[in-house]
């Protein structure tokens, strides 16, 4: 067990279990990203607007089509590229707004972030420093604020525009052929069972490769201050295999971790393109027996493709949110622990 004052040693930082659910910490985060709220809520907004301009695309294709190619009056088209160039114009717009303004969000908060760790070191007590190693302490607001960082920046944009994206593909799809659409997204189930079994190992994968990662800074950082020290007594050699034995704990950890990411996607691609079979297989014979057209078989295997492949980029995110959940609890480590020796009030000091 740790100190009620702070996980100070490497062995009780790298035995110590995740404690904290989810919802806390992401509750906390949002503390620091509240005096931003207004980039943080027009970047929300355009990433919904941006998920709902690039579904418009598959319908697009489904009226040129069956209104325009199987009619063979090709004028339509007069009316139909306008109405496709803004949408796409609009699209590539939003986009840009979405990553102008949470990189703003995520660059802000986390610098907010590392104010409170600093401030919270100038007062933190001496034992924080001498039980634990330096390299770690700093590895919090640099490596794991980076972390934050990226997530922040790219992570939770993508979570919220694949999120939009597959379920208003879902209800398109329903609206366009509820039979199809069933047949469609049974192969769903399989796919939510295989993120939520991986994922009950990607945490703490994560949170070992980042311990990993603060040994290694601890250690670069104590050689290096220690070097001449080294040099006097001939340690080089003994220097060298202790830096060789922290860097192939960071390398194994790291192995652990993309061993269990890499599953992810091969799995969801295979289930993809059973789902593409399943749409084909129905679509054809609905197609050929005249209660369905062309065009909207063609435009169910566009959304099909729009909500498998953003539920691809789901599951590579949700690797990386499980990254960040890791690094924002070891930071909030760092911020919640205990000062032992509490400076007296100014009104109770003993002025000599």
């Amino acid at each position: 067990m740790s100190s009620q004052y702070g996980a100070f040693s490497t062995k009780q930082e790298e035995e110590k279990k995740r404690t904290i659910p989810d919802r806390i910490l992401i509750g906390r985060l949002y503390g620091y990203i509240r005096p931003f709220r207004r980039n943080f809520f027009t970047g929300i907004t355009a990433i919904v607007l941006g998920s709902l301009t690039g579904l418009a695309a598959p319908y697009m294709h489904k009226v040129a089509i069956d209104q325009i190619i199987l009619s063979r009056d090709l004028t339509g088209f007069l009316w139909w590229i306008p109405i496709f160039v803004t949408v796409v114009l609009v699209n590539y717009f939003l986009q840009y707004v979405q990553i102008f303004q949470m990189r703003i969000v995520g660059e802000n908060a986390v610098a907010r972030m590392r104010d409170e760790i600093m401030e919270k070191l100038q007062v933190i007590s001496l034992r924080y420093f001498s039980e634990g190693e330096i390299g770690r302490i700093l590895s919090r607001p640099i490596n794991d604020a980076n972390t934050i960082r990226i997530f922040l920046r790219m992570g939770f944009t993508g979570v919220l525009l694949d999120t939009s994206s597959i379920i208003g593909a879902f209800l398109i799809m329903f609206v366009l052929d509820l039979r199809l659409s069933a047949a469609a997204l049974s192969i769903l189930p399989v796919a939510m069972a295989v993120v939520w079994y991986l994922g009950r190992y990607s945490r703490s994968a994560y949170r070992r490769a980042l311990s990993t990662l603060g040994g290694l800074t601890a250690r670069m950082q104590e050689d290096l201050a220690g070097i001449k020290v080294t040099q006097a007594f001939v340690q080089e050699s003994s220097a060298r295999e202790e830096f060789e034995k922290s860097q192939n704990e960071v390398i194994n950890a790291n192995k652990r971790a993309i061993l269990i990411s890499s599953a992810y996607q091969p799995m969801i691609i295979v289930l993809r393109i059973i789902g593409s079979l399943i749409i084909l297989w129905f679509g054809s014979s609905f197609v050929i027996s005249g209660t369905m057209t062309i065009g909207t078989l063609v435009a169910f295997t566009e959304y099909q493709f729009s909500y498998f492949m953003p539920l691809v980029d789901l599951i590579s995110m949700y690797d990386q949110y499980q990254s960040a959940m890791a690094a924002i609890e070891r930071l909030f480590d760092l911020v919640d622990t205990k000062v032992e020796v509490v400076e007296v009030p100014l009104e109770r000091r003993i002025e000599l």
